[in-house]
């Protein structure tokens, strides 16, 4: 049902027609899709950040990180987060493609993922497991 209102704008009266969702044919899409790319994008942090820990504290594994002798162990750990991002899309995407997540569980849950992963990156925190 549309409605018909009036307002003023100086000495002018607009009329504007006011449309309900009913009349629009409003459909609310499932976010699933998009939860699965932040809670993938999560995941590739987290292991970016696990990686770079595991890089420090380890030098067989920075040495088996190195893909590419010029930029050293962050090759590695960029390419297996990055994969690990896509991978973890695909999978997920599938899953959650006609599901409604509660926008709390979802931003909370990629939330703490991504910190989890930055807290990975600092130097103040990798450090502390360095070898010796």
């Amino acid at each position: 049902m549309t409605a018909l209102s009036q307002r003023r704008e100086g000495q002018q009266v607009v009329e504007e027609v006011v449309w309900t969702a009913e009349e629009l044919d409003i459909v609310e899409k499932p976010n699933g899709p998009a939860v699965a790319s932040m809670w993938a994008a999560g995941l590739g942090s987290l292991v970016l950040g696990i990686l770079v820990v595991w890089a420090e504290a380890s030098a067989s594994m920075a040495d088996n990180l190195k893909f590419q002798d010029r930029v050293g162990p962050l090759s590695g750990k960029t390419t297996i987060a990055g994969l690990v991002f896509v991978i973890s899309w695909a999978v997920l995407a599938p899953v959650l493609w006609r599901r409604n997540v509660q926008w709390g569980l979802a931003i909370g849950v990629a939330a703490i993922l991504i910190a989890a992963g930055a807290v990975g990156t600092f130097p103040k925190f990798f450090e502390l497991f360095a070898a010796e």
